[in-house]
């Protein structure tokens, strides 16, 4: 007869209290996707919780971007009334969506095109030679 245990660790977490509104800027990526956050590992046994890993919940500060997670302590900088700046966004913005009428910038005659427009199986024009500085 086999008896079949499982042991492991699971982590609880929370928005830590108070600061549930926070946005905090992450060192590792530069976004302002940093959450506070609180974690508290346990023992397993057969998936239920035993045995608490740590005498209190860690309070840190999670980026939702990169995971790059930064104890609480080491952030001075982050109280309960810390907001991005007004023009700071979620993360990377994507490139502005081109459509039919909008804004076209203009065109130096040096970055027009010297050949006319090539037509579908035609071939294109030769190589520009390259002048090594």
């Amino acid at each position: 007869m086999a008896i079949c245990i499982t042991f492991g660790t699971h982590e609880f977490t929370s928005m830590l209290e108070g600061y549930e509104n926070v946005r905090a800027y992450c060192y590792n990526c530069n976004h302002w996707n940093g959450r506070c956050v609180t974690r508290w590992p346990f023992f397993t046994i057969c998936f239920i919780p035993v045995i608490p890993l740590a005498m209190h919940k860690y309070k840190e500060v999670t980026c939702y971007t990169c995971r790059f997670t930064q104890d609480l302590r080491d952030r001075p900088d982050i109280n309960p009334d810390t907001r991005p700046p007004p023009n700071a966004g979620y993360g990377p913005q994507p490139p502005p969506q081109a459509y039919f009428g909008g804004y076209q910038q203009q065109q130096t005659p040096q970055q027009q095109m010297q050949y006319p427009p090539v037509a579908s199986g035609a071939t294109s024009p030769p190589p520009q030679p390259y002048a090594y500085k």
